[in-house]
Formats: C-alpha cells, sequence, structure tokens
C-alpha cells in the first residue's frame, strides 16, 4: 500500500476545509526527538500533532505577513509632502535613522488606482 493511499479525509480547523491528510516522514536526531516529545506532552498532543500545528502556525503567520495593508488618505492629505519626522525623547541616532528610512520607503510607495 502507498503513502496516498493511506491518506485520510479530514477537516481542517483553521480553515473548515475538508481535504486528504498525506503521511510525511520526518527525520530527527535522538535528543530533537526527545525534547519534541516533552514539547508535545507538556500541551497534551501526540508528537504529529504538536508538529502539524507548529507548521500551521508558522504558514499562517508568513501569510499574514504577505498581506497588502491599504490606507485611505482624504484626497486633500494624499496631495501633502510629509514634514520632517518627529524625534521621540532619548531616541538614540540609530534608532532614529531606521525610523526616517522606513518613512522614506512608505511615502515612496506609488498610489494605486
Amino acid at each position: 500500500m502507498t503513502n496516498a493511499s493511506k491518506a485520510s479525509t479530514v477537516s481542517t480547523p483553521s480553515t473548515g476545509r475538508t481535504g486528504t491528510k498525506v503521511p510525511v516522514t520526518l527525520r530527527l536526531d535522538a535528543d530533537r526527538f526527545k525534547r519534541l516529545e516533552i514539547l508535545a506532552r507538556a500541551e497534551n498532543r501526540t508528537v504529529t500533532n504538536f508538529v502539524e500545528t507548529a507548521v500551521l502556525r508558522d504558514m499562517e503567520a508568513k501569510e499574514e505577513a504577505a498581506r497588502v495593508i491599504t490606507m485611505f488618505v482624504p484626497p486633500k492629505a494624499a496631495a501633502l509632502t510629509p514634514g520632517p519626522l518627529v524625534r521621540t525623547e532619548g531616541e538614540s541616532d540609530e534608532r532614529y535613522a531606521e525610523r526616517s528610512a522606513l518613512m522614506d520607503v512608505l511615502f515612496s510607495i506609488p498610489d494605486s488606482e
């Protein structure tokens, strides 16, 4: 019997989608596997469920990071040129430079129609 024929149909809680789970083999050294077992046991999970949940969380975080943020700005404000960035009290030169660079990048993004 092949791995694909052993797959089971399940409903994924986070998305509500029904799909087929495909078995995956993971090889870890004994010390890392022992640590994984301890972590899974601490959350009252199987190792398989712990690994699956960790992978799903990582995938979800990457998808979240890839989302586009849309800002709606009143027409009069969109035409304004931003003034100098106000420095916060006690802010280091390095931190101020980081914030300034970020603002430069943000304000250089072209408007979409």
